[in-house]
């Protein structure tokens, strides 16, 4: 009876400890993760490409490619977020930069 006792509390301390490691180290999300996520999709899209070439666009492997590919994006997506509307919106961002400063550089000649 006590050994019952002293194992259901170290079986319960276990899996509380457990617990809070899990949900501690899911939160870490860090931006090397995400990289070698987006990473892994452009492995998988090379892949695809030399598949293609050796077996042909409707071959068992291109198709079975396709589908890891679209799975690893998908999974990259739901996790990160759009890596390309991202990437787009900071060039987009970075290219208003420069004309903006081009035509203010140009107006001030003019004054």
């Amino acid at each position: 009876m006590v050994w019952t006792k002293m194992l259901m509390k170290t079986s319960l301390v276990t899996v509380l400890a457990g617990g809070f490691m899990f949900v501690g180290n899911a939160t870490n999300v860090r931006a090397d993760d995400r990289e070698s996520c987006y990473q892994n999709v452009q492995n998988l899209e090379r892949k695809l490409e030399r598949d293609v070439d050796r077996h042909g666009a409707d071959s068992r492997q291109a198709k079975h490619d396709r589908h890891e590919m679209e799975e690893a994006r998908e999974n990259c997506q739901r996790r990160f977020g759009d890596y390309d509307r991202d990437r787009d919106r900071d060039r987009d961002h970075h290219d208003n930069d420069d004309r903006d400063r081009d035509r203010y550089n140009r107006d001030d000649r003019y004054r």
